[in-house]
């Protein structure tokens, strides 16, 4: 028996009622979902569902970037370069099939995961500023 995923109105609900950061999170946690989906999907030779997943893990990263704040600050450009690079890393990855690009973004996303977390409300550096925000 499979696990049953939450319905629609329960995910809505965690994600409207979750702070800011952690609204990060899962948007983080979700790219690395597709991320990975389209490692096994490229080791087995489906291009096809390899490139649906990238194209999701990319819109995913396309709206954190264009959700950085508009003031420009350190941090935002910073995680702006970040994204584009991950985003040049993804497209490496669907145009040539590229199992490294694929890890390298892969990785990147997974630190700046790690730093999202380190600052989440209950995480090990609470109270300090986001990254962008």
């Amino acid at each position: 028996m499979g696990t049953k995923q939450p319905g629609p109105q329960y995910l809505k609900t965690m994600v409207e009622t979750a702070s800011p950061v952690r609204n990060i999170i899962i948007l983080y946690e979700k790219c690395l979902f597709h991320l990975r989906s389209a490692r096994k999907n490229l080791a087995g030779g489906d291009v096809a569902l390899k490139a649906e997943s990238l194209r999701k893990a990319m819109a995913i990263v396309f709206y954190l970037d264009n959700a950085l704040d508009a003031t420009e600050t350190e941090a935002s450009r910073s995680l702006h370069g970040s994204y584009q690079m991950i985003l040049a890393q993804l497209g490496l990855a669907n145009s040539g099939n590229s199992m490294e690009a694929l890890a390298l973004a892969e990785k990147w996303l997974t630190g700046l995961l790690e730093a999202w977390q380190g600052i989440a409300p209950g995480g090990e550096g609470q109270g300090q500023a986001g990254p962008g925000r």
